[in-house]
């Protein structure tokens, strides 16, 4: 987005130059941390921020004067930062990264200044080598695409009717089996957040398909549990013959040991033919 209007003052201060609001958060930026201006945290990227932009700079021909050649040695072309998008997800994965490739170049408290813009702007700001800062944020790319790639592993919660309760479910087993007592993770309820809580966890390949693996089976013991909730286990002593006899009719007719047994029961309770005469 460029801001163009001819009684702007940041427009005439900088005549020629098409300011975007990325742009004027890379000069309120670069006024604040290189040039040791005392601006208002709170001005970056709120609604004031173009007009202490204009201000500062009036009083400063060198620094107005320079900004275009600065623009050409340090800001990335739009579309080479197209793929970083405003979600949660991504958000928090790349924020670490960029964090720690740029040194937490911009300071902690600027309340204004939050998602993709915030990433963009610590691109922007971060003086180095246009063509190195083309490649480490190519090489960011290139992470984030091998990143989302290994999704196929957490297919099983996708489920369209289950996937929501399966989700739950990975929660409850986190819980109880890896999270530390006091941990203040927030609760995953979908998807989506038991991604980021992966992203997150500093966990190898086989683990984590060890872990997806513990989960499905308490599913699993989950699903049974509340199928037999109204059942209740039975041991019988049966001979040999019996149990050869059983395990026939289990085969033939593509059932289970106790499938076959409570069918016979119902259906002699129900029509009382052989026992009868037992």
């Amino acid at each position: 987005m460029t801001v163009k209007d001819s009684n702007d003052p940041l427009s005439q201060l900088l005549p020629g130059l098409r300011i975007s609001i990325r742009e004027e958060i890379w000069i309120w930026l670069g006024l604040y941390l290189y040039e040791r201006f005392d601006l208002e945290r709170h001005t970056c990227n709120g609604e004031t921020m173009r007009d202490v932009v204009a201000q500062a700079l009036m009083g400063a021909p060198k620094i107005r004067a320079d900004i275009p050649n600065k623009k050409d040695r340090y800001l990335l072309p739009a579309k080479q930062l197209e793929w970083i998008i405003d979600t949660p997800r991504q958000i928090q994965w790349l924020t670490a990264k960029i964090d720690n490739l740029t040194e937490r170049v911009l300071p902690m408290s600027l309340p204004h200044l939050q998602g993709r813009d915030r990433l963009v702007a610590a691109l922007d700001i971060w003086r180095i080598d246009l063509e190195e800062k083309q490649r480490e944020v190519a090489t960011l790319h290139d992470l984030w695409r091998r990143h989302i790639a290994k999704d196929n592993e957490f297919e099983w919660f996708t489920d369209t009717k289950e996937g929501t309760k399966r989700c739950e479910c990975a929660w409850d087993w986190l819980q109880k089996k890896h999270l530390k007592l006091f941990s203040r993770r927030p609760p995953i309820s979908n998807y989506q957040e038991l991604l980021m809580f992966f992203d997150q966890e500093d966990i190898g390949r086989n683990e984590r398909t060890a872990m997806i693996r513990e989960i499905k089976r308490r599913w699993s013991r989950k699903q049974f549990d509340e199928r037999a909730a109204d059942k209740k286990q039975v041991n019988v002593m049966l001979s040999k013959t019996v149990i050869a006899q059983l395990d026939t009719l289990a085969e033939t007719h593509g059932l289970k040991r106790a499938q076959v047994i409570e069918s016979l029961v119902r259906m002699e309770a129900d029509a009382g033919v052989y026992l009868a005469d037992a």
